[in-house]
């Protein structure tokens, strides 16, 4: 299902949460919504999933307008979709299959094809037989795996995320990231993810849009996004990713006056020490490293290029000639 936003605000008091939004998540899509705390992502996702409504704009699912709906409209439209929390939201009260059956429950489904839908649910999530274990007995990634079982249990043709990661360590987020991927291959879901963590974004999304004090600073495919950023916004949050060491490595904390980034072929090419050769510059490496992002080579480095100013300029020159984007410090990258 297509998800379109034209012109979207929502205000709290004197602050502009989400303003003027227009945005198009393609169906049958893993799309990314990147922001820092206070960005407005929260309140954008809640307007898109009809949580909230807006004070302007309108929201369409596929060619239906869905923010002007009357109360039973509105019920019978969120059976479409699915949300997951950073928090799980699962009943303490309720076992594992018994928490997957309850939005059946509050369907009036048949019991028969409750009981069959849940143990379904319970092997493509991965916790095959686990149905009667108590909520307290699972780790943080069986709780997720609760979780998006119990959002998918009424076949939703949307998936929302909300942080869904974040209360996790990295290896149970790689294998959720991972679930999620696939269950969106599947079932052809629309699937977004709302999200403060750019390795998110990296291993899960097909497109991305970076939100910055309400608005879209940037939006385009993740491989665009990671190898040719436009925003200081979207550079910051590849930045702090560079320090994670999960692929790129920065092995001094000073210095860096130029990023360069690398995409596909040429991140097994000689470039630097062509470029050395042919200009006599020298290069300062203070980070480096190869990232997969969506099946795709995307490399950065950051560096200091010597051994004078002319220098440094023929060296950008010809790196960029090569097909590399060049971002030096304070400037637009090229």
């Amino acid at each position: 299902m297509e998800i379109r936003l034209k012109n979207l605000r929502r205000n709290y008091g004197a602050l502009h949460a989400v303003d003027d939004v227009s945005l198009n998540i393609p169906s049958n899509t893993v799309y990314g919504i990147i922001g820092r705390s206070g960005a407005g992502k929260s309140t954008l996702v809640r307007l898109i999933s009809m949580l909230e409504k807006p004070d302007n704009g309108e929201v369409y699912y596929d060619d239906k307008r869905v923010d002007n709906l009357s109360k039973d409209e509105l019920i019978e439209e969120r059976r479409h979709i699915g949300m997951i929390f950073q928090n799980f939201n699962l009943f303490s009260s309720r076992n594992a299959a018994e928490n997957i059956a309850y939005p059946m429950e509050i369907c009036h489904m048949d019991k028969a094809h409750i009981r069959k839908r849940t143990e379904e649910l319970l092997s493509i999530v991965g916790l095959e037989g686990r149905g009667n274990a108590p909520i307290s007995t699972l780790s943080g990634g069986q709780k997720q795996r609760i979780a998006i079982a119990r959002a998918l249990a009424t076949n939703p043709s949307i998936l929302f995320c909300d942080e869904a990661t974040s209360a996790l360590d990295p290896q149970t987020t790689r294998s959720i990231l991972s679930l999620i991927k696939e269950i969106q291959q599947k079932m052809n879901l629309t699937v977004v993810m709302i999200t403060h963590q750019m390795e998110v974004v990296r291993d899960s999304c097909n497109r991305v849009a970076v939100l910055d004090s309400g608005h879209i600073v940037e939006e385009g495919l993740v491989s665009d996004i990671f190898s040719a950023p436009k925003s200081e916004v979207t550079k910051d949050f590849l930045s702090s990713l560079a320090t994670t060491r999960e692929s790129i490595v920065r092995w001094s904390a000073d210095g860096g006056h130029y990023t360069l980034r690398f995409r596909g072929s040429t991140t097994d090419e000689p470039i630097i020490s062509t470029v050395s050769s042919a200009t006599g510059a020298v290069f300062n490496i203070r980070a480096a490293g190869v990232q997969n992002v969506n099946g795709e080579e995307i490399g950065v480095m950051v560096t200091d290029i010597g051994p004078d100013e002319e220098t440094a300029r023929k060296a950008v020159a010809m790196i960029r000639e090569n097909g590399v984007s060049v971002e030096e410090e304070g400037k637009e990258a090229r």
